[in-house]
């Protein structure tokens, strides 16, 4: 992949979370080296858009240099 389509790439998802997932661009830009996300947060109706968006929302985390941890229900 050149580094145009590697920008282009990068550009499309940061652009998709932070239409989509704006609470957790917030997150990512906050002086914190882990973001926690709850397991039902993403796809509670096993969507499939939304495991595609959960693993974009982690994607982004990755190029802020942001740990992810995921927490369950209970």
């Amino acid at each position: 992949m050149s580094n145009e389509q590697r920008t282009a790439r990068e550009s499309s998802l940061t652009h998709t979370v932070q239409n989509s997932l704006p609470g957790f661009v917030e997150a990512c830009d906050a002086e914190v080296d882990e973001v926690i996300l709850h397991q039902g947060a993403f796809a509670p109706d096993y969507q499939e858009d939304e495991y595609r968006l959960l693993g974009m929302a982690i994607k982004y985390a990755g190029l802020k240099h942001k740990n992810v941890r995921v927490v369950a229900t209970e």
